[in-house]
């Protein structure tokens, strides 16, 4: 089976903020961000930096050391990943 993007799990919340900034003139970076999103499985593949952006160009803000550490705040569940 198959595993499902990053980009796929991304909340719709965080979707509609990179759609927002790409409006906003951003888009290059929001791009960027998508096809990140679009290559990527695991939010431990990510480096703090991508992160960041992430956070920054998606206007979703973590309430959490633990959403940090997660992604909870950024990310459905991966279903694959339930015991």
């Amino acid at each position: 089976m198959k595993r499902i993007t990053l980009y796929q799990r991304l909340k719709p919340e965080a979707k509609a903020g990179l759609k927002l900034n790409a409006l906003k003139g951003y888009d290059f970076s929001t791009d960027i961000i998508v096809g990140l999103l679009k290559s990527t499985q695991f939010y431990s593949d990510l480096t703090i930096d991508q992160v960041k952006n992430i956070i920054v160009f998606s206007d979703v803000k973590p309430k959490s050391v633990f959403d940090m550490q997660y992604g909870d705040f950024l990310f459905e569940p991966d279903l694959d990943e339930a015991p």
